[in-house]
């Protein structure tokens, strides 16, 4: 049986676009090793830069917001519930957050201090 010009237009149109899948793939592929490749330069590069930061005697992180003195400053201040009667008169007058507050002073140890007296 011969065949239409439909089904002949339908394997066509099949390799080709199987042949752009090909193409496709390829070029996916390619790609992908580019990007993992430079990942691990970045990798790689940023490990080097750490390591030679620390043999300067740089730590690296983020700055502590309370050094011990104003650790202490902010122990006599929940202490003295006169002056200072909320937790929020505190953290105002240290002037920081309340969660880097409650980092250094969690629940457990305001109550334990407010109760000293």
């Amino acid at each position: 049986m011969p065949r239409t010009d439909l089904a002949a237009s339908r394997d066509s149109g099949f390799e080709e676009r199987e042949a752009r899948l090909a193409h496709s793939n390829l070029f996916f592929h390619i790609t992908a090793a580019f990007d993992e490749f430079q990942r691990e330069l970045i990798v790689e590069n940023t490990r080097a830069g750490l390591a030679a930061a620390r043999k300067r005697g740089r730590r690296g992180g983020r700055p502590k917001v309370l050094d011990k003195e104003r650790i202490r400053l902010a122990e006599a201040m929940l202490k003295d519930t006169v002056n200072y009667p909320f937790v929020g008169d505190v953290i105002d007058h240290l002037k920081i957050g309340r969660t880097a507050f409650y980092r250094y002073f969690p629940p457990d140890r305001i109550r334990e201090l407010r109760n000293q007296l």
